[in-house]
């Protein structure tokens, strides 16, 4: 058990760490900055609840008033959908958060950072950030990227959110070490998107080889990061050649009112579910359902091994 003093557990992820039952954490900017009330709130609920129908423990992540909180109660997690006022935080932003008594929901950086802390291995996701398309005249690349590499855990997602430059950011997973394979599909899935139109570095077909990959990765290196791309289920997916047009003119809007940095991906969500009717939306809760889901089984293997 983890006696870090900048942790707090809830009690039921406190007593899976006692027991040694399997646990998936979640995201909480997500929650915060991803999806509008009342959806996220809903979303937020219904994640948990799947990973429970695994038997397994749910440990939504977030920092409440300067700690680590590892598994949120109800009030908090309603705190984390409804207050305008969170603060986004990546792996970076954590020692001044906890320092200056914030509230903040956590990115995957975020997340993976104090999962790790928490000796939790699995964390289910929507998408993964990465490289963003104008990256040669911005420079912007999601701290994601290098907390995966850096974190014995897996990560499963839904490839890189779709507004990315998905080839150079395989790229760099690829530069910086991070075993990626994709769930069941050869190639590697575009967020909204079963296929990107890249292939995948590996497909992987079980649970089972899944989580042995992950135990030779662990026996082998201190520190190796594992992405596992679950591409969104067939009957809830958005086709490239209709969302493309959608990201395009969300870029084109953002890059006029100059919005960059933290505040570019949580815009280009909004103005892309606009766009679309609230299909995006829709499809982004069933895709993380899909990811909880399989993260739970992830989980419940590497629990038995």
């Amino acid at each position: 058990m983890n006696l870090n003093p900048h942790l707090e557990f809830g009690p039921a992820v406190h007593m899976a760490l006692v027991e040694k039952k399997p646990i998936v954490a979640l995201e909480t900017s997500i929650i915060s900055q991803g999806m509008p009330y009342p959806y996220n709130h809903e979303t937020a609920l219904l994640l948990e609840e799947t990973i429970r129908q695994q038997d397994c423990t749910p440990a939504t992540i977030g920092i409440v008033e300067g700690k680590i909180k590892v598994g949120l109660s109800p009030d908090e997690l309603n705190y984390f959908s409804t207050d305008g006022d969170v603060k986004k935080i990546n792996n970076r932003d954590i020692p001044v958060a906890l320092e200056r008594g914030w509230n903040g929901a956590t990115t995957v950086s975020g997340t993976l950072a104090c999962a790790r802390l928490a000796s939790i291995e699995v964390l289910a996701t929507g998408g993964i950030g990465g490289i963003h398309r104008e990256f040669s005249e911005t420079h912007d690349m999601s701290a994601d990227l290098h907390q995966i590499a850096n974190t014995t855990a897996i990560t499963v997602c839904s490839g890189a959110k779709a507004i990315l430059d998905i080839p150079k950011t395989l790229e760099m997973l690829e530069t910086l070490g991070v075993i990626v394979g994709t769930y069941q599909n050869e190639e590697f899935p575009a967020f909204w998107s079963r296929n990107s139109g890249y292939q995948s570095p590996l497909r992987l077909d079980t649970v089972e080889e899944i989580s042995a990959i992950f135990r030779t990765s662990r026996q082998l290196f201190s520190e190796q990061g594992f992405l596992v791309a679950n591409p969104i289920p067939v009957e809830f997916e958005i086709p490239r050649n209709i969302i493309e047009p959608f990201i395009k003119a969300s870029l084109a809007k953002a890059r006029a009112q100059n919005i960059k940095g933290k505040e570019l991906t949580p815009y280009l969500l909004n103005s892309l579910n606009e766009l679309s009717l609230g299909q995006c939306l829709k499809s982004n809760i069933e895709l993380i359902k899909n990811n909880a889901n399989l993260a739970a089984q992830i989980a419940k293997k590497l629990s038995s091994i």
